[in-house]
């Protein structure tokens, strides 16, 4: 019982700090208006554009169907559990579901080159306790005169595991610290650098 309610209120502790807004984003992350979240003003993550400048080698649509991933993700809880009224006994019970999967390219053109696809990435955030979380979006992959963008929208963040808390699942990327945005950022633009290193290789085959 003393376990169940010091954890309860540990995590009490860490939901009170992960609506602190992050100050300071990269250039290349375009943001909603602000909008008060839990008594502190945040803004929506809208896109994240990433470019390289070059000249396409490869066919973009092969290079996001070989780079961009779009499983399921696996969400849990033990908001569930509890402890028995009689015996005092603690009864963890997990619960588990599924979200998101399906294809991954929505539309490509083979004129233009311009792909969209849905995909989805993983990344932890959290120093001393790291927390696991999932980002959804829309990718867009443009070849434009010289270099191509690509870019993330409609992200949505979920933490695949939140404990005694119930999951709620999915929700838009925003600039607080409980969704881990730059740990996120850091996840996309490590995908975005796959898909353009493929679009800019002299090879699909490895050597």
């Amino acid at each position: 019982m003393k376990r169940y309610i010091g954890i309860s209120l540990m995590l009490l502790g860490l939901w009170g700090c992960t609506a602190a807004p992050v100050k300071e984003l990269p250039d290349n992350v375009t943001l909603s208006e602000p909008q008060s979240r839990m008594g502190s003003t945040v803004r929506l993550v809208d896109a994240v554009t990433f470019e390289r400048q070059g000249a396409v080698k490869q066919s973009p649509a092969t290079c996001v169907s070989l780079n961009v991933d779009n499983s399921e993700v696996t969400l849990s809880d033990s908001s569930a559990s509890f402890v028995g009224s009689y015996t005092g006994t603690y009864y963890d019970i997990e619960s588990t579901r599924k979200e998101g999967g399906g294809a991954t390219l929505q539309h490509a053109d083979e004129d233009s080159g311009v792909v969209v696809a849905r995909g989805v990435t993983e990344y932890t955030s959290g120093g001393l306790m790291p927390i696991g979380h999932a980002a959804r979006y829309k990718l867009l992959v443009a070849p434009m005169p010289g270099k191509t963008v690509v870019q993330f929208k409609d992200i949505e963040y979920a933490q695949k595991s939140t404990g005694y808390m119930e999951n709620t699942g999915f929700q838009r990327l925003g600039t607080w610290w409980g969704s881990g945005v730059m740990d996120a950022y850091a996840a996309m633009e490590q995908q975005a650098d796959k898909v353009l290193d493929c679009i800019y290789s002299e090879s699909l085959i490895g050597e």
